[in-house]
Order: C-alpha cells, then sequence, then structure tokens
C-alpha cells in the first residue's frame, strides 16, 4: 500500500494502463502456465515423492515454454493494442513464468503444511526488496513505467528465492509419469475454474484500453489516461479482494482439504465466514464509498481526485466479491472445480457484456455493471454451497445480517459528519482521520450497548474471539 501511494505520483497515468493491460494477460497465462499442479499437491490428502519430483518438472518445462512464447507474441499484443510500449514490457514480465515455476514445489508444501510466517517472511522480503527498493530508487531516477517493471521482477526473483531457503524441499531426480497424471487430473480442472474467475474480475481492466476511444472525452485528460485512472481505481478496490484471496488460498482452502468429508464442520465454517467478513467488509466498504474522494486524493494524489466517484461504486461490489471467495475454497476443497466451471463461465459472459455496454457511457456505468454482475455472481456462490454441504440459502444470507446493521450504523454516523465538515471545509485528511474516529467510537459503543447485535446461527465474534485468542502461543506464553 505504501508503494502504490508512492509510485502513483512518480509515475505518468499512462503507465498504469499499460502496465493493467500486461499483468491482467500475464495474470490469466500463468494460471495454465502451471495446469494446477500446486493445488492439486494442497488439496491431495498424501504426497509421494514422485508427486513432488512430477510437479517440479512439469512446472519448469511449462513455464519455460510460455516465456518463450510470450517473448515471440509480445510484438502481436503490442499490434493488437495499438501500443508499442507494450512490446518490451511484455517480453521482460513474461521471465516470470519460469521464475515462479520454480517455486511451486516449496510454496505448495508451505501452504500445505500452513506454515503462514514463513509466507509472511517470504512475502515481506520480496515486497520490501522489490517494490520499495527496486521500484521506488527507479522511479525515482526516472524510469517510469520501467520501474514497475524491474520491481515486479525483483519481487518475484526474491518470492522464489525465500521460498526454497524457508521451505528446503528434496525429491528424487528421476521423473515417473503415474504420479504427474494424477496431479494434473485435479489441476486440470482446477486450472479451467481459475482462470475463468481471474477473466471475469479483469475484463475491465483489459477492455477498457482496447476500446479506449469509444469513452467520453474528459476536458484536460486523454482516453488513455482515463484508463489510467481507472485501472487504479480498480487497483485500490482489490486490495481487500486480494487480502481475502490469500486468506481462501492459504488458510481456508488448507483448511477445508483437511476436514472435505466433515460437512457439519464445513457448514459451520462457511456461516462463521460469511459472519465475520461481513461484520468487517460491509462497514469499511460504506466508510470508504462516503470518503471516497478524499481517500483516493490522500493516496494516490490529487490528480486523482476525480477517479473518487468510480471507487464509491466499485467498494458496493467489494462486498460480494469477497464473499464468494468462501465458496471458491469449498469448491476446489470438495474437488467439485470442474462444477463451479460452468457457473464461472456465465460469470465471465456477463462481465464482458456489462463492461462492453457501458464503456461508451463512462467509467461510472462501468463499475456499475461490475456491481451488477458480482451481485448475481454472489447469489451462484450461495447456490453452490447449498449444493456441496446443504447450507441453508436463508442461513447464509442470515449471515450477513450483523455486517448489515453495522454498515447502516456507519451510514448514520458518517453522512452528517461529511455534510458539515463540508461546510467547514475541513481538509481532507483532518476530515477522514476525524471521520475515522466518529466512526468507531459509534461502532464501540453500540457493541457495548447491544452486543447481541453480532450474534446470529448462535455464533457471535465476542464469544468466539476470545476463545481463539487463548490458543495462541504468544498468549499462552504471555499468561503462563
Amino acid at each position: 500500500m505504501i508503494y502504490t501511494a508512492i509510485i502513483a505520483r512518480m509515475i505518468p497515468q499512462e503507465s498504469f494502463a499499460l502496465m493493467g493491460v500486461v499483468l491482467s494477460i500475464m495474470g490469466f497465462a500463468e494460471i495454465f502456465s502451471q495446469v494446477g499442479i500446486g493445488p492439486a499437491l494442497i488439496q491431495r490428502k498424501e504426497l509421494q515423492p514422485q508427486h513432488l519430483t512430477g510437479a517440479f518438472y512439469t512446472s519448469l518445462i511449462l513455464g519455460v515454454l510460455f516465456t518463450l512464447a510470450f517473448v515471440v507474441s509480445a510484438p502481436l499484443f503490442s499490434k493488437a493494442y495499438k501500443l508499442p510500449e507494450l512490446e518490451p514490457i511484455m517480453q521482460v514480465v513474461c521471465t516470470s513464468f519460469t521464475i515462479s515455476a520454480l517455486a511451486v514445489v516449496p510454496r505448495s508444501l508451505m501452504m500445505k503444511e500452513m506454515k503462514f510466517k514463513n509466507f509472511f517472511i517470504a512475502g515481506m522480503i520480496s515486497i520490501v526488496g522489490g517494490n520499495l527498493i527496486v521500484g521506488l530508487l527507479l522511479a525515482y531516477a526516472g524510469f517510469e513505467v520501467w520501474a514497475y517493471v524491474w520491481a515486479l521482477f525483483a519481487q518475484n526473483l526474491l518470492m522464489t528465492l525465500s521460498y526454497w531457503i524457508l521451505q528446503p524441499t528434496s525429491f528424487p531426480l528421476k521423473w515417473k509419469w503415474k504420479q504427474t497424471r494424477e496431479l494434473i487430473g485435479y489441476g486440470g480442472a482446477s486450472t479451467l475454474f481459475n482462470s475463468l474467475n481471474y477473466a471475469a474480475t479483469k475484463v475491465d481492466v483489459m477492455l477498457l484500453p482496447k476500446y479506449v476511444d469509444t469513452l467520453p472525452a474528459v476536458d484536460g485528460r486523454s482516453k488513455l489516461d482515463s484508463a489510467g485512472v481507472y485501472e487504479r481505481s480498480a487497483y485500490v478496490m482489490s486490495l481487500p479482494i486480494t487480502i481475502m484471496a490469500k486468506l481462501s488460498d492459504n488458510v481456508l482452502f488448507s483448511g477445508m482439504s483437511k476436514m472435505q468429508d466433515e460437512l457439519e464442520r464445513l457448514r459451520r465454517l462457511i456461516l462463521i465466514g460469511t459472519q465475520m467478513i461481513g461484520i468487517i467488509i460491509i462497514p469499511t466498504s460504506v466508510f470508504i464509498s462516503i470518503f471516497a474522494e478524499e481517500l483516493v486524493t490522500i493516496y494516490l494524489g490529487p490528480t486523482y481526485a476525480d477517479a473518487g466517484v468510480v471507487l464509491q461504486v466499485l467498494f458496493i461490489a467489494i462486498v460480494f466479491r469477497t464473499l464468494t471467495r468462501l465458496s471458491d475454497a469449498l469448491l476446489r476443497a470438495k474437488n467439485a472445480v470442474m462444477k463451479g466451471s460452468y457457473y464461472k463461465a456465465f460469470y465471465l459472459l456477463l462481465m464482458i457484456l456489462g463492461v462492453y455496454w457501458a464503456i461508451p457511457y463512462g467509467l461510472t456505468a462501468i463499475a456499475w455493471s461490475i456491481v451488477a454482475t458480482t451481485f448475481i455472481h454472489y447469489l451462484m456462490s450461495i447456490h453452490l454451497c447449498h449444493v456441496l454441504i446443504s447450507s441453508s440459502y436463508w442461513i447464509q444470507l442470515k449471515a450477513l445480517l450483523p455486517g448489515l446493521l453495522l454498515g447502516g450504523i456507519t451510514m448514520i454516523s458518517a453522512l452528517p459528519f461529511m455534510f458539515f465538515s463540508n461546510l467547514l471545509s475541513l481538509g481532507p485528511l483532518f476530515k477522514i482521520l476525524a471521520a475515522a474516529l466518529v466512526w468507531g467510537t459509534s461502532l464501540l459503543i453500540t457493541i457495548y450497548v447491544a452486543p447481541g447485535i453480532l450474534k446470529v446461527n448462535g455464533i457471535s465474534p465476542l464469544e468466539l474471539l476470545p476463545q481463539r485468542l487463548k490458543q495462541l502461543p504468544i498468549v499462552r506464553r504471555l499468561f503462563k
């Protein structure tokens, strides 16, 4: 987040439009470059040494092939988008296929064993080294979009090295096909599922530069700059989703895979997860939507101030998109990714049609099309949970009530403050700090006066969290 805030002030807006295209294409292709080998290692209950051998060689061969394919095809993408700058950028960024392939085995084993402390260390080394050091130094030196490119390269390299150091792994050098075939059976369906889901979440960023000429004109800004403003808005919106995606992939998927045959535990986990996410994400999204313009101005700089309207709308979609991560983890753990792929294909089709229709009407219309589509997608995810674990539709929706109530309280406390602070002409930073204080105080008072507001389906975080905290090793040591 620090890196994003600083880099937005150091490189041109059109650079983000370029990188948005490159990263969307690369991210989509990366799903295919590993054919779901990593998730297959995690989901499989029993692993043999030859499973690791097959995973390593398969990932590496595909990684190299995908790198070579994009080096050769980069001019075609550049020509298709009519952006000559794309070619050299894509030819550097595509090395991530090979670099990431080298990390598939240690990363998957680390995730399977739920070694999240090691994940944290590896993540901090790569982000600090790649983004904060390489990226910001090059941006300061005037490298513009290339500061972003080389920061990504350094981040990938440091991440792969960290995984091998923190999760040293050995396996036979001789490769046998039988165990590899077992992994690819699950991995192929997982790849289809992930690719459809990823494409649906990146449709707006990928289509907008392609059809940028159909956007309504904005005074004082080129249409490619407008695409860059939207890309940054979508990126800011994606930050909470990225956190939930990591939680889904690292914790929920690993945990659900261990209990994949225990339906009652899975049903309880879905309800608790829905309730907890709702309590956190709904009031937060409401607050951010109300103060979107001020937050964007503080975070990305004054040149992005008019992106506030887009962000207001996108943060409505964030609630539905975040909640669907629970059903995604369940599908993968229950080996039902092929069934889920049909739903993801329909979701992708809705996204394409919605974004394509909205582009001529402007950035805000695109954002509203995202809201409508993600809401439909969330309803589909509730149905999938019912199909897989017989979870009640009503009980799943009821689990959102505490979050909706806190969201309503957020609106009641924040909107009057917004009105009076505008009359007093408060600065953006002071306004946000004061509003956060009023908002936080109102929520705490509400919970203190009426703790039952958080309880639904017999579950309350006020009862659940203290029990979990007491089990933490650090807490046990402190109160031994």
